[in-house]
C-alpha cells in the first residue's frame, strides 16, 4: 500500500486584510487538506479567520475559471495560453499606434497585496505609460488627513496598545474585520486598560468594550469637536506639546469654539453628558490611544473627519509617546523597493478617480479610453454607481480582465485569463496594520492552465518587444524588492525560514515628534462642515459594511444564493410595518435590491446594515444604490453617503 505522501508549507496571507496572517498550509498528495495559523507570527499566531479558514472550498470551487477564455458573439470560448497572448498583444499595438498609449486604461484593485504586484505596474510604464485609475476606495481619504496633519501617515506596532491605559477603537470592527487586533485589546484591557467603542453599530467588538457610544453615521467630526471642547475648557490640555509641537492652535481653537455644546450634541447624536464622560477620560487617563477604522472615512468629509481625531491626539499630548497614537495603518510597501515599478520607462500619464470610474471613463477625450487591463478588482461590484460603470465599460472596444472566477466585472470582459491564488504563488508581502514582512510561497502547482499576474504580464511582454526588461523568476524579483531590508539581517533565505519583524520599525509613532510637514510641526484642521445624507423620501442611512466570511467581493457563486440581510433596529422595521425575518425593499435613488430584514436593537435608528460584497449578476450588489460621489481630499469613495428607504413586499 501507498504511503501518503504529506508536506507542510508556510506561506502568507495576501488578501485586503490588515493582518496579513502567517499561514501553514498542509498538503496530502499534492491537494490542499487544511490550513492554520503559523505560530512563528507574532501578531497573528496560531489562528485565522474564517475567512481563511474556509478558502480551501473557494480554492477547489466548480466555477473557478481554468483556462483563458475568449467572447465570441457573446458565448464564451476557451482558448491558449499563445492564442489569447498573440491577440490581446496584437490589439493593444493597433490602439496604441492609432489612439496613442494613454487610450489604454490599467485598472489595478487591492485583491491581492503581493509586492509582486508591482511589476502590473511596471508592464504598463513600459508601454511608455497608460491611463491608470487612482485613488482608493476605501483608504484615501484618511490617508490624505493624516498626511496633511502630520506630513505622512504611520502608526503605532499593535502590541504598543499594550502600554495604553485607554483604547478608544473609532469606527473598526475588529471582531470581525480584524480579528488579531481583537486579542491585543482584550489582553490590554485584562491588563487594566479601559476599552470603548464609537461606531453607529454596536457591533460583535463592542461585546467585550467597557462603553460603547453610537454617533449618528458621518457625524464623528462633532463628536470629536464636542471632546475637544470639554478638553480645553477642563484644562485637561497638553499646553507643552501644544507650544512647541503644533503649528496653528489659535486657527483650531477658533473652530472648536465657533460651536456650543448644544449644537455639537445635536449635530453627532450622542448626549452632552456622554461626550463629556469620553473627554474626560480621553483627556485624563494618559497614555490613551485611538486606533480608526475605515468606516469613517466613507463620507466627502472623510479625511476632514480624520483630521479632527488626529487634532484629539495633539491637544492631549497622545502624539509620540508609548501607548498612545491615533492609529489607522502605513504603507504596507513601506519596507520594499518601489524602484520595480518603473516609473522612469513612462513618457506620459494620466489618472483617473476610482470612485467617479464611470462618469470620468465617459468623459474622456483626447485620446477616449479604447482597451483596459482590469487585475486585482471587481470595479463592476466594487465602485459605487455600478450602473454608470458598467455603461462605461461597454463602450470600450477591447476589456481584459484577470480573474479566478465569472465576477461582475469578468462578465464584461472580452478576454478573460485565469489567475493564481496565493496558495500557487511566489510573492512577499508586508501589512498595513504591522511591521512583520513574509514569503508567499506556492503549496501545489497552479491549477488547471492558470498563470499569476506576474507571469501574465512577463509573458506579455515577450509578445510586446520588452521582454527582457520584464525577464526573470518571481525569486529573482522578490530578491530585489527585498533589497532594503537586507540591511536589517533580512534576506530570502532568512524568509524561508519564517516570518520576520523588521529590525528598527517604529513601535511609537513620532517618537521624535518631528513632522514632515512643512512647518515641521503638527498641523491642526481650521475648517469643517458637513452635509445631510438623508433626506424626505430617503430618510434611512445605509452602511455597506464588511462580512467576517467572505472579503469586498470575493464570494463563490454558491454564496450568492440567499438574499442579502438587512439588519434595522426594532422601531425602524415597525415604522414600515415590517417584522423580523421578512423581505423587504431596500431602495435608494440609484436603484433597490431585496433583502432579509433581521431586527437588530445594536442598529443605531434610521440606520440599514448590509455587508457588501454580493454580486450585481445575482441582483444583490449594494453598489446598484450608491451614488458616485468622491472625498474632498484623498480620491475615497463615499459609499456611506447613501440614502435608502425601505418598501415591505
Amino acid at each position: 500500500m501507498k504511503m501518503s505522501e504529506r508536506r507542510t508549507v508556510l506561506t502568507t496571507c495576501t488578501r485586503d486584510c490588515p493582518d496579513a496572517c502567517g499561514i501553514n498550509v498542509y498538503v496530502t498528495n499534492d491537494r490542499l487538506v487544511g490550513l492554520t495559523g503559523a505560530k512563528d507570527h507574532e501578531i497573528t499566531k496560531h489562528f485565522l479567520c474564517r475567512k481563511a479558514l474556509n478558502y480551501i472550498q473557494r480554492f477547489y470551487s466548480k466555477d473557478r475559471i481554468l483556462e483563458p477564455l475568449i467572447k465570441v458573439d457573446g458565448n464564451w470560448r476557451e482558448i491558449s495560453w499563445e492564442t489569447a497572448l498573440s491577440a490581446i498583444a496584437g490589439r493593444l499595438v493597433q490602439t496604441i499606434d492609432q489612439y496613442g498609449s494613454l487610450s489604454v486604461l490599467h485598472y489595478q484593485g487591492s485583491g491581492s497585496l503581493g509586492a509582486l504586484k508591482m511589476l502590473n505596474k511596471r508592464f504598463f510604464n513600459l508601454l511608455g505609460g497608460v491611463t491608470e485609475a487612482s485613488g482608493s476606495l476605501c483608504g484615501g481619504a484618511g490617508i490624505a488627513g493624516q498626511t496633511m496633519d502630520f506630513g505622512y501617515r504611520t502608526c503605532h506596532d499593535p502590541l504598543d496598545l499594550l502600554n495604553s491605559r485607554l483604547i478608544v477603537v473609532w469606527g473598526r470592527n475588529p471582531s470581525e474585520t480584524n480579528m488579531h487586533l481583537t486579542h491585543i485589546l482584550k489582553e490590554a484591557r485584562s491588563g487594566g486598560a479601559r476599552v470603548i467603542l464609537i461606531d453607529p453599530v454596536a457591533t460583535d467588538t463592542a461585546r467585550f468594550c467597557d462603553m460603547h457610544i453610537s454617533p449618528k453615521p458621518g457625524m464623528d467630526g462633532y463628536l470629536a469637536l464636542g471632546m475637544a471642547k470639554i478638553i480645553i475648557e477642563s484644562d485637561l490640555a497638553d499646553k507643552s506639546f501644544i507650544d512647541n509641537h503644533t503649528a496653528n492652535f489659535a486657527e483650531y481653537r477658533s473652530l472648536v469654539d465657533s460651536f456650543d455644546m448644544e449644537t455639537l450634541s445635536d449635530k453627532c447624536g450622542v448626549s452632552i453628558e456622554n461626550i463629556t464622560g469620553l473627554a474626560t477620560l480621553y483627556g485624563g487617563k494618559k497614555p490613551a490611544a485611538i486606533v480608526c477604522g475605515w468606516g469613517l472615512q466613507r463620507y466627502a468629509w472623510g479625511a476632514e473627519t480624520f483630521r479632527l481625531i488626529d487634532a484629539l491626539g495633539a491637544i492631549t499630548g497622545n502624539i509620540g509617546i508609548p501607548g498612545g497614537g491615533i492609529n489607522h495603518g502605513h504603507d504596507e510597501l513601506d519596507y520594499f523597493d518601489e524602484s520595480v515599478k518603473g516609473k522612469e520607462f513612462a513618457r506620459h500619464s494620466r489618472k483617473i478617480p476610482k470612485p467617479l470610474l464611470g462618469k470620468a471613463i465617459a468623459e474622456l477625450d483626447d485620446p477616449p479610453i479604447k482597451m483596459a487591463f482590469i487585475n486585482g478588482g471587481n470595479p463592476l461590484n466594487q465602485s459605487p454607481n455600478i450602473t454608470s460603470v458598467a455603461e462605461a465599460l461597454k463602450n470600450i472596444d477591447f476589456v481584459v480582465v484577470l480573474e479566478q472566477f465569472m465576477t461582475d466585472t469578468a462578465e464584461s470582459a472580452d478576454v478573460v485569463l485565469p489567475v493564481t491564488t496565493f496558495l500557487e504563488e511566489h510573492d512577499v508581502i508586508g501589512s498595513y496594520w504591522h511591521n512583520l514582512v513574509g514569503l508567499v510561497n506556492p503549496a501545489i502547482e497552479p491549477v488547471g492552465n492558470t498563470r499569476s499576474d506576474f507571469e501574465i504580464y512577463r509573458d506579455l511582454a515577450h509578445f510586446l518587444g520588452f521582454g527582457d526588461e520584464m525577464a526573470g523568476t518571481p525569486e529573482s524579483w522578490i530578491r530585489k524588492i527585498i533589497k532594503p531590508l537586507k540591511k536589517s539581517g533580512i534576506t530570502y533565505e532568512s524568509l524561508l525560514e519564517s516570518h520576520k519583524r523588521v529590525p528598527g520599525a517604529p513601535m511609537v509613532a513620532f517618537e521624535d515628534r518631528l513632522f514632515k510637514t512643512e512647518s515641521g510641526k503638527f498641523n491642526f484642521i481650521t475648517g469643517f462642515s458637513t452635509s445631510e445624507i438623508q433626506s424626505t423620501d430617503y430618510p434611512l442611512v445605509l452602511l455597506s459594511t464588511h462580512s467576517r466570511s467572505w472579503i469586498h467581493s470575493q464570494l463563490i457563486p454558491d454564496e450568492n444564493k440567499s438574499l442579502p440581510v438587512a439588519k434595522v433596529n426594532p422601531a425602524t422595521a415597525a415604522t414600515y410595518g415590517i417584522e423580523d425575518t421578512e423581505t423587504a425593499r431596500v431602495a435608494s435613488a440609484h436603484g433597490e435590491l431585496t433583502a432579509i430584514i433581521k431586527l437588530d436593537e445594536g442598529i443605531r435608528e434610521s440606520v440599514v446594515r448590509i455587508d457588501q460584497g454580493r454580486w450585481a449578476k445575482f441582483g444583490q450588489s449594494l453598489n446598484q444604490l450608491t451614488p458616485a460621489l468622491m472625498s474632498n481630499e484623498g480620491q475615497n469613495a463615499c459609499y456611506y453617503q447613501t440614502a435608502v428607504k425601505l418598501e415591505k413586499i
